[in-house]
C-alpha cells in the first residue's frame, strides 16, 4: 500500500446473536395455526387430495405425458 491511498474503514461489528427460541410457545402457535386452517375448510373444494395411492411410476417405458 502506498502512503497516498486512504486507509480502509474497519469492518462493521457482527450482528447480535438471535434470541433463544421458546419451544413451548412455538408449538402452541403451530397447533393454533393448524386448528385455524382446519376450521376454514368447508365443502368439496377444500378437500385435500393426496394423489394416486397405488403405483407411482409409469410402467410402459415411455416418458409421462400431461394426460397421464
Amino acid at each position: 500500500m502506498s502512503f497516498l491511498t486512504p486507509k480502509a474503514p474497519p469492518p462493521p461489528p457482527p450482528p447480535p446473536p438471535p434470541p433463544p427460541v421458546d419451544e413451548a410457545r412455538a408449538a402452541a402457535l403451530g397447533e393454533e395455526a393448524i386448528m385455524r386452517q382446519r376450521k376454514m375448510r368447508k365443502g368439496r373444494g377444500s378437500t385435500i387430495v393426496a394423489g394416486a395411492l397405488e403405483g407411482g411410476a409409469p410402467t410402459s417405458g415411455q416418458p409421462p405425458t400431461l394426460m397421464g
